[in-house]
């Protein structure tokens, strides 16, 4: 039997899936007991969410089955092969509630028709191979059962918008269907007629090799075997174990009616999964649904650049970053809070050694600025003569780069993959090309720390790894809005030949010019995904870089083939997408140091914390983290996880028709209300996992922003944004334009006091304040280093302006309300105002997913 191999925390054998109000628990099958050739107790099955699924992961576990032998995992359809494992647990999604083993998706007989005389759809041919998944990647997977007879793994369910014949939707149930192989004889080895038997005498002669039986029919080998009729019946015995468990969908935007009076709206990719189910949310609301059109492939500068515009497509925009304030716009916007987004650093990363794959990873802002410069020295290998000189004598890659392994120590316990076992460039990130805020913020959080800012301008770290030249700052300054390659450079070449030469020598490298690529090698090496974010998410899910092999030419196409997937169980890849995708995925993320030292997971906790840190911009009334600056509630906050930022809706103020301004603000009003977006949960209408509800500035800014947005005296429902809010500890104080308010805020359990002090300009147009109090984290200080927003350096309120904003007295408020907000953020004695860059960018539509190759099969 295989001992159950306990890893530290570092290396957890199993991705836990985030459990609702839904998981389910069943009755599994008796267990085989194969020392006594009888079966025992049942055993159960876990299902961590069963309704209102999404194109997402759920855990699957069992427990009571027979132990597996002879590995530590199991790979479908690759090595370590099915005929290595017995006792394997093979998991699948299958059409409707009482499924056949041709509604199952993946199998041998996926989409054929269970013929009259088959049992369940056995004993017939297989489909010919790639017909069995025809429509999107195979997400049958298999695992093992460890020695206390218990086992789990992450499984991704299909919606029809991914496997159109599966169909799985809102209105059409599936299944999830667990399949324990205990052995028997399938194939009919033992019988006359080749028969199966599954439970007669003599069944389980072949389950497992022996030196008098041979066999092995208790591995899942046997799933892609003929019987003695040359039928495809291995599996049945095993089918017989079968547990099954109905799964439902919640709607998608497909199941929304188009609507001549509803809304368009564009980007922030990021915040796409949150906006699924508001959306869905409000088309199917009962008492006021509003039809949201949402063209999720646009990225935040196009959005930005159609709705100051005014572009058909954009009645309001997302966004995170604000957009120029001194930019013209076609009509008087604000910005409406939505929620809190964030950005992951996920990971699939396998011990070499036990083939499991490692959970938990710390990163800082220097080994970050290293994977995005292509720094690491990929090409290196031993006997080399010549190296790539822009990166010579760095580390070849984050794994054996000294600064990580001090921050990552294994303490022997177990192990990081080994650089020259990867071929070499899948060790840099997945990323999403195109300018986005996602990278804006990236690169500036990169920025914000000295030892990456040093690094990026030239200093080596104390290891001695110093920056690709190609990227130093001199000539590419951080922070960028696009990840492209910047370095496309190789090992020196002899102009005459094309070949690699030894500058020592001068000599051929290669003197037999088996490859032409020398002097272009880390053109190879990254190559950013212009397909979106989903792209990002499929690469990461197959193990498949996004490098092209060097040093050799297709035969086919005369041109270089893409890197290959990598194997489950020796996997090296790390990829940057969202975490509303990262959690859907139950994908690992590193942890990330703070400002104020700490390594923070991006859990809602974590987010949350930082979202209270927030600082406002008084040009635009948007808000951000202070990145870098000194005596900040961020900077002395161990919980708050950095890479959070907020998501706004850019919405008119005026400027369009009283019923699209009306429907404009109910959705709105529905996205941010405590009792519907801002509750956390899978449910249409609720906020989706890897998100964070706004905190109570951003709730008193929502509320104050759709009020502005909706048609002024005209009917439909007031604005209703629920949540605590400041709790006023005692009356405004006014004298002539100076109002000074009482605001306690608790953070943390720690509440303070702070005094408003907001003098109103003339026009109502400019806001002053300072702020006098006790913080729990510490003063907050002026100094510091400073993100510009550019554009015009005059006193502005939180409402942007065609020309100028006619909404009348009630303008006057919102800025009031941002200045009280900015309490609630900093939580310290004086104001800090910072502000960060938003240039428009120019025109990146979203491309359509081509279809991923698949990743398993048999």
């Amino acid at each position: 039997m295989t001992a159950l191999v306990l890893l530290p925390p570092g290396a957890h054998t199993t991705a836990v899936a985030h459990a609702d109000a839904t998981s389910v628990t069943v009755q599994g099958p008796p267990v085989w007991l194969p020392a006594t050739q009888t079966t025992g107790p049942d055993g159960t099955v876990t299902v961590s969410q069963t309704q209102n699924l999404v194109d997402q992961v759920v855990h699957v576990s069992w427990t009571g089955f027979t132990p597996s032998t002879g590995g530590s995992y199991v790979v479908v359809g690759a090595a370590p092969g099915w005929n290595t494992v017995a006792y394997p647990v093979v998991v699948y999604e299958c059409k409707g509630t009482n499924p056949k083993i041709t509604d199952c998706y993946g199998s041998n007989h996926y989409g054929q028709t269970a013929a009259p005389g088959t049992v369940d759809g056995f004993e017939q041919n297989a489909v010919a191979t790639g017909l069995n998944a025809p429509d999107f990647p195979n997400n049958e997977l298999a695992a093992v059962t460890n020695g206390d007879g218990t086992g789990s793994l992450d499984f991704e369910v299909y919606t029809a918008s991914q496997s159109p014949t599966l169909g799985c939707d809102a209105t059409h149930q599936c299944s999830i269907v667990v399949e324990p192989n205990y052995g028997g004889d399938p194939l009919g080895n033992g019988t006359p007629d080749f028969s199966p038997n599954c439970n007669g005498p003599h069944a389980h002669d072949f389950d497992v090799p022996s030196s008098v039986q041979g066999g092995n029919e208790a591995s899942d080998v046997t799933f892609d075997s003929l019987d003695g009729l040359n039928f495809s019946g291995g599996e049945q015995c095993a089918w017989q174990n079968r547990t099954v468990v109905p799964i439902s969908f919640a709607p998608v935007p497909g199941a929304c009616a188009a609507s001549a009076t509803g809304i368009s709206a564009e980007g922030m990719p990021m915040l796409d999964r949150a906006l699924t189910q508001w959306v869905v949310g409000s088309c199917l609301a009962g008492n006021n649904p509003v039809t949201v059109n949402y063209a999720s492939g646009l990225t935040e500068p196009q959005a930005r650049t159609d709705f100051l515009t005014g572009g058909p497509g954009a009645d309001v925009a997302f966004t995170s970053l604000p957009a120029d304030p001194a930019a013209s716009s076609a009509r008087p916007y604000t910005y409406v809070p939505l929620a809190n987004d964030g950005i992951a650093i996920t990971f699939a990363v396998d011990d070499p050694v036990t083939h499991l794959p490692i959970r938990n990873m710390k990163l800082n802002a220097r080994l970050l600025a290293k994977l995005l410069t292509q720094s690491y020295d990929l090409e290196a290998f031993t006997g080399q003569k010549a190296d790539v000189q822009s990166v010579a004598g760095n580390p070849t890659c984050l794994y054996n780069d000294p600064e990580f392994l001090a921050l990552n120590p294994t303490g022997g316990a177990f192990s990081w993959p080994v650089c020259p076992g990867l071929s070499g460039p899948d060790t840099l990130p997945i990323v999403m090309g195109g300018k986005t805020d996602m990278v804006h913020q990236l690169t500036t959080w990169i920025m914000s720390d000295k030892n990456a800012r040093d690094f990026l301008s030239g200093t080596p770290d104390q290891w001695g790894m110093h920056v690709d030249t190609k990227y130093r700052t001199s000539v590419y300054p951080y922070p960028i809005d696009n990840l492209v390659p910047q370095d496309s450079t190789g090992e020196p070449i002899d102009p005459t030949t094309g070949r690699a030469i030894d500058p020592a020598t001068g000599q051929p490298v290669d003197p037999q010019g088996t490859s032409r690529d020398y002097g272009v090698l880390k053109s190879f090496e990254w190559n950013p995904i212009q397909d979106g974010l989903d792209d990002v998410l499929r690469h990461l899910l197959a193990a498949t870089p996004t490098c092209v092999g060097a040093g050799y030419l297709s035969n086919v196409t005369g041109g270089h083939p893409k890197c290959a997937a990598e194997n489950l169980g020796s996997r090296g890849v790390i990829a940057i997408m969202d975490t509303g995708r990262a959690a859907a995925f139950s994908l690992p993320t590193a942890s990330l140091l703070n400002d104020a030292g700490s390594y923070v997971s991006p859990t809602a906790p974590g987010m949350a914390s930082a979202a209270l840190d927030y600082v406002t911009d008084p040009k635009t009334g948007t808000q951000s983290l202070p990145w870098g600056v000194a005596h900040t509630a961020y900077a002395g906050d161990t919980a708050a996880y950095p890479l959070t930022m907020p998501a706004y809706a850019m919405a008119p103020t005026s400027g369009v028709s009283d019923a699209k301004a009306t429907h404009i603000a109910d959705f709105l009003a529905a996205v941010t209300d405590n009792r519907s977006g801002q509750s956390p949960g899978t449910a249409p209408g609720q906020l989706a996992p890897g998100y964070v509800a706004n905190t109570p500035t951003q709730e008193n800014q929502a509320g104050v922003a759709i009020a502005a947005i909706r048609p002024k005296g005209g009917p439909g429902p007031t604005t209703t944004v629920t949540g605590s809010g400041p709790t006023v500890t005692g009356s405004p104080t006014t004298s002539g334009s100076l109002v000074v308010t009482p605001v306690t805020v608790t953070k943390n359990g720690t509440p303070s006091v702070s005094y408003l002090t907001s003098t109103l300009g003339a026009g109502g147009g400019g806001v002053t304040s300072g702020l006098t109090g006790s913080s729990s984290k510490g003063a907050v200080s002026s100094s510091g280093p400073v993100r510009s927003l550019g554009g015009s350096t005059t006193a502005a309120a939180a409402v942007g302006n065609a020309t100028a904003d006619k909404a009348g007295p009630g303008r006057l408020v919102l800025p009031i309300l941002l200045v009280i907000g900015l309490v609630l953020v900093a939580a310290g004695p004086a104001a800090l105002f910072l502000s960060a860059p938003g240039g428009l960018g120019a025109r990146v539509r979203g491309l359509r997913l081509p279809r991923p190759k698949r990743r398993f099969g048999k």
